[in-house]
């Protein structure tokens, strides 16, 4: 099997948690960051991987380099991409298309919908695959993470949402698919290769356009959107919304998925979601990669979004955007 490389894009929580795992496997693994003091800690210290209690498991050792200084031209290179949507910024794109080779491959494990689209105008020519994940990971550190739950990694073809009908980008080659995902495996993973992301992307984008603004406007945590009656029918009447627009948009049924709602608030009940720490910390949310995407799609297919359009006006009034 040819040799693969591999570089993770983000040094946030999915990111250290993928690199930690993948070089404690024994490949080797990069890091490329958006800043140069955690590049250069990563590249001192490596990497420290706790468990769900926070107990160290061990210390990995990791290239490391900012992203402007990321080595161009890896043949066969892989690159993890675990940056939030709002690090996909154009000039960090233009850089990822000046040093990736043609044949470099590009696994975006982002929230949201509107990235692959993204990354194919900017970076053109490089096959993608999409990637979901529910394994559960906090960064404590610019150098360490908690591996806080396990879950799977589903991986497959990368579909496209924009205008009114589906496509799909450029796919890397059987081989190379098997290659990253014995490589998933063995870094301790539950790996799936499936046939249809398009139901995968979109189950989990109604969870978060439920999840992640009402949590970040009424500044709860996940469990506590459960605890009152009020809240509760909150979160029906933003699912049901969102839940027609996706049908629109490729989701096949929506069978069983109120309750997989439910399900996923009471498993991560004390988790603060990405976008509620966004908000209390001042950063740029994912609001537009979301709620705001189900607007877009709403809109292209001629539907109403009143409740998206609402949610992300409040999310982007909270954060300044």
């Amino acid at each position: 099997m040819t040799k693969i490389s591999i570089a993770v894009l983000g040094g946030g929580s999915m990111g250290l948690l993928l690199a930690a795992r993948i070089g404690a496997a024994g490949f080797g693994t990069s890091v490329w960051t958006r800043t140069r003091e955690q590049a250069h800690l990563l590249a001192e210290q490596g990497i420290l991987l706790k468990d769900a209690q926070g107990t160290a498991i061990r210390r990995v050792s990791v290239q490391a380099a900012p992203i402007e200084e990321a080595p161009a031209n890896i043949d066969g290179l892989i690159v993890f991409n675990a940056l939030k949507q709002t690090g996909l910024t154009e000039p960090l794109l233009r850089q990822l298309d000046s040093v990736l080779a043609k044949n470099a491959a590009i696994v975006s494990f982002c929230n949201g919908i509107g990235h692959i689209e993204r990354i194919a105008a900017a970076v053109p020519g490089r096959p993608q695959l999409a990637a979901v994940t529910t394994e559960g990971a906090l960064r404590t550190g610019p150098a360490e993470v908690m591996h806080t739950g396990t879950g799977g990694i589903w991986l497959g073809r990368a579909p496209l949402f924009e205008g009114t009908s589906s496509d799909y980008v450029q796919m890397p080659t059987e081989d190379r698919i098997k290659g990253m995902a014995n490589v998933v495996r063995e870094a301790g993973f539950s790996i799936f290769l499936s046939n249809n992301m398009t139901e995968r992307i979109l189950r989990k984008l109604l969870v978060n356009s439920v999840i992640n603004p009402l949590t970040a406007v009424l500044r709860v945590r996940n469990g506590e959107l459960l605890a009152t009656e009020d809240r509760l029918r909150l979160m029906r009447s933003l699912f049901e919304e969102t839940l027609s627009i996706l049908q629109r948009s490729g989701l096949p049924s929506s069978e069983g998925l109120w309750e997989e709602l439910l399900d996923v608030c009471a498993r991560t009940a004390r988790n603060e979601s990405s976008m509620l720490q966004d908000v209390r910390n001042g950063r740029a949310t994912e609001i537009e990669a979301i709620n705001g995407a189900v607007a877009r799609l709403a809109a292209d297919r001629g539907l109403p979004a009143p409740r998206n359009e609402t949610m992300a006006g409040l999310i982007r009034s909270l954060s300044g955007e």
